[in-house]
C-alpha cells in the first residue's frame, strides 16, 4: 500500500474507534484489507 493510502487508512481506523456512538469491533489489519480492495476495484473501473 502507499504511505498516503496507509496515513488514510490509519486516520479512519482512529476515527471509527473513537465512535461512541455504538461500540464498534475493528481490526486494523481487516481494514487496511477491506480499503485496499476498494482502492484496487476503483483502479479497474
Amino acid at each position: 500500500m502507499y504511505p498516503e493510502s496507509e496515513y488514510i487508512v490509519d486516520l479512519i481506523f482512529i476515527k471509527l474507534k473513537n465512535y461512541k456512538s455504538k461500540k464498534i469491533f475493528l481490526e486494523k489489519e481487516n481494514l487496511k484489507e477491506f480499503i485496499y480492495s476498494l482502492f484496487k476495484e476503483h483502479r479497474l473501473k
